[in-house]
């Protein structure tokens, strides 16, 4: 269980460092064409944009899971060829 949480933080950050700012940057602008749009903002509109935050998250956790795990197939590949 402890290396799962190890694992679920590692993810985490590195999910953070490479595209964290990305994220928040495209629902402000998508926030603010909205508000440009209708003149408000409201619940459902934070709720929508917490959605696309968490879809946006699994995703991106997804991905660099991938990117972990082909890192570490490389690395025992370069290792095993020694």
């Amino acid at each position: 269980m402890l290396s799962s949480k190890l694992l679920m933080a590692t993810l985490l950050g590195r999910v953070m460092r490479r595209s964290g700012w990305g994220a928040l940057g495209m629902l402000i602008v998508f926030n603010a064409l909205h508000w440009k749009r209708h003149g408000t903002l409201d619940w459902s509109d934070a709720r929508s944009s917490l959605l696309a935050l968490l879809a946006y998250l699994v995703i991106f956790l997804l991905m660099e899971y991938k990117r972990l795990r082909d890192e570490e197939r490389a690395s025992v590949r370069t290792n095993a060829a020694d």
